[in-house]
């Protein structure tokens, strides 16, 4: 029954027209053209923006690095320089610090030349990318309409800052959501498996593999501990003792003499959106550094023990309706937590948002 004032139309819902939902054929044309127009960028920034200043730089050297002379010898810095340098025209050099099973897919890009390695990576970013889009709509109804669904994805800025540069996080934006989907189908040691195999990035991963640790899932960190020892395991096959000897050195050098004008290509902590930033921000000028650290450190320590409490907590009184907005929790404090973090890092975030709109 109509309630409304006399002469005046109502603006009830049933009086309003209904919008039909877009046809299958709408939505599919409307992901193939935007995943048209982002290949159509990849490409204008392959011929027009050199691609020799992105990050890629840094890897493809690492994969021209080890079919040359060896995994082993790709944490020599003199070495990466001298690459860069010959084979790619840098005059600075982008340190290359991953572990030694991630030079191990970029040897294989290295057969090629540096803008078709380019091309390839971020051909396979975009297919990442759009798998996302796709395996992560019937558990983000929100936005409802489709098109708006793929805006929201596809104007992810970090999203757009790693396809660019040639970085890898979407490659951990699809492990997350894997791991995601596992959990909410009680598939807990392949979600553990999905997890592991994120230790390509370490730092953004054994944060979030502490918080379920200590929730007691084990069945999660089973399946995360084989993935990761098939990746350490894969790395000594790769580089053997030395190159791991190697990685770990350089690794250990960076943390303990982060002046180094070796390693300018990684940002100061006082830039990074992480809680070690912040202190350093705030304090740097005022507070010796020891004590920023063990400031944040605590910080760290007292923001994973109150996740997990908050997880457990919430998964006795809401269920199974507790994962989606404390997955998303966990994984927003692994990325404040971490020593490191990137503008291309928080590509993770696009989970975190979609999850928290539909919780």
């Amino acid at each position: 029954m109509d309630i409304g004032y006399p002469g005046i139309e109502s603006n009830c819902p049933q009086n309003m027209p209904s919008k039909e939902p877009r046809s299958r054929r709408e939505i599919q044309l409307a992901l193939v053209f935007t995943v048209m127009l982002v290949a159509g960028v990849l490409l204008f920034c392959a011929a027009f923006d050199h691609p020799q200043d992105f990050d890629f730089a840094g890897c493809y050297s690492a994969g021209l690095i080890s079919r040359e002379a060896g995994t082993a010898k790709v944490y020599d810095v003199q070495r990466q320089m001298q690459v860069q340098r010959s084979a790619l025209g840098r005059t600075q050099l982008f340190l290359y610090a991953y572990p030694p099973v991630h030079a191990l897919m970029f040897a294989q890009l290295a057969r090629f030349r540096y803008v078709t390695a380019y091309i390839i990576w971020g051909c396979l970013d975009i297919v990442l990318w759009t798998l996302f889009v796709c395996l992560m709509r019937p558990y983000a109804a929100v936005p409802r309409d489709p098109l708006r669904y793929f805006m929201l994805c596809f104007l992810f800025l970090p999203a757009w800052a790693a396809l660019v540069l040639g970085q890898n996080s979407l490659i951990l934006l699809v492990l997350y959501m894997l791991t995601y989907i596992c959990l909410r189908h009680q598939r807990e040691y392949w979600a553990g498996v999905f997890l592991g195999l994120g230790l390509l990035k370490y730092h953004l991963v054994l944060p979030f593999a502490l918080i379920l640790l200590l929730r007691g899932k084990w069945r999660v960190i089973a399946g995360f501990g084989l993935a990761g020892s098939m990746l350490v395991a894969l790395s000594f096959w790769t580089a053997g003792s030395t190159g791991m000897l190697a990685y770990g050195h350089l690794v250990l050098d960076i943390a303990s003499d982060p002046g180094n004008p070796a390693y300018e290509s990684f940002s100061p902590r006082h830039i990074m959106p992480t809680v070690w930033g912040l202190f350093t921000a705030l304090l740097g000028r005022y507070v010796p550094l020891v004590w920023i650290k063990i400031l944040a450190a605590m910080t760290c320590a007292g923001l994973v023990l109150f996740t997990t409490w908050r997880w457990r907590r919430e998964e006795l009184h809401r269920g199974e309706d507790s994962l989606a907005p404390m997955f998303a929790s966990a994984l927003t404090v692994s990325l404040l937590v971490t020593p490191h973090l990137y503008t291309y890092d928080l590509t993770l975030m696009l989970l975190v948002m979609l999850l928290m709109f539909n919780s």
